[in-house]
């Protein structure tokens, strides 16, 4: 009897614990690493806590830096921000996947600690996303760089070539990444462009906005260096999302090749498959 009733209890106390918790949850998870970039960090942590829109959790996840981040950070009292810190250095997709697992939101923004977000961003991706159920991934525009395509179509045609719609500057819906269980891959550069070509091809809705959201500010040291060879073989990952068998096939294919590859994967709308068939294939 006294087994039953304490069984009752500690059953009712996690009830209790798990509704407190999402009743408190953000609407938005602000998930940024860090890597020795104590000189110009608070400039991007600023830029969050400055923003029009105000229900967020602002995670920030120091990736082993050997300077004085800790000491940059903790000048910082707002509640909202949780500062978690790896021991030794492990990289962006361990340290994107960490956060990801400790963001709580509906949604979660993505934050680079070298860029400043401008005050409505967050608003403005906010209510692109609760004005449009059917999307699932909210692209904002970055000053002064390439203007991003509006539609899905568009950015998912160019998306399957190359990084067109960025990192810093999206908010996408955290359901949907729990749902298809995506994470970012073990490798040393373009886990970004892997990861929103693995949600378009579980079926993720793209939509930019015209307005810029982002300014991305003078680069200092990079997590990785960037070359030819390492570019290609991100090309072989993406490329197996197409031929599993062969991930350098869709990428040495002409247009037309291409394109009726396009047609059996459900990415794009037959519409759009139609014209592009009309224009790469006749």
């Amino acid at each position: 009897m006294k087994k039953t009733r304490l069984l009752t209890i500690i059953v009712v106390l996690a009830i209790c614990c798990i509704g407190y918790y999402w009743y408190k949850r953000p609407m938005v998870s602000v998930v940024m690493l860090t890597y020795k970039r104590a000189n110009i960090v608070s400039t991007a942590i600023d830029s969050i806590l400055n923003q029009t829109y105000k229900d967020f959790e602002f995670i920030i996840l120091n990736d082993g830096s050997p300077d004085n981040t800790d000491e940059i950070i903790s000048t910082y009292k707002d509640k909202r921000i949780k500062y978690y810190k790896n021991q030794q250095n492990k990289g962006i997709p361990y340290s994107r996947n960490k956060v990801l697992k400790l963001a709580r939101g509906k949604y979660i923004m993505i934050m680079d600690d070298d860029d400043i977000s401008l005050p409505q961003r967050m608003e403005k991706q906010v209510n692109l996303l609760e004005e449009n159920q059917e999307i699932d991934v909210a692209v904002g525009q970055i000053k002064d760089l390439s203007r991003i395509p509006l539609d899905h179509d568009t950015i998912a045609s160019s998306l399957i070539q190359y990084n067109n719609i960025g990192n810093a500057n999206i908010m996408f819906r955290k359901e949907f990444i729990i749902k298809h269980d995506i994470k970012y891959p073990d490798i040393s550069y373009g886990e970004d462009w892997y990861f929103w070509v693995k949600m378009l091809f579980k079926g993720a809705k793209f939509k930019a906005l015209d307005e810029d959201v982002l300014i991305r500010a003078q680069k200092n040291e990079k997590f990785y260096k960037v070359d030819a060879d390492i570019d290609n073989s991100v090309r072989r990952y993406i490329g197996e999302f197409f031929s599993p068998n062969n991930g350098e096939e869709f990428y040495k294919a002409n247009g037309c090749e291409k394109v009726k590859m396009l047609s059996h994967k459900n990415i794009l709308s037959p519409e759009f498959i139609k014209k592009i068939i009309t224009i790469n294939c006749n």
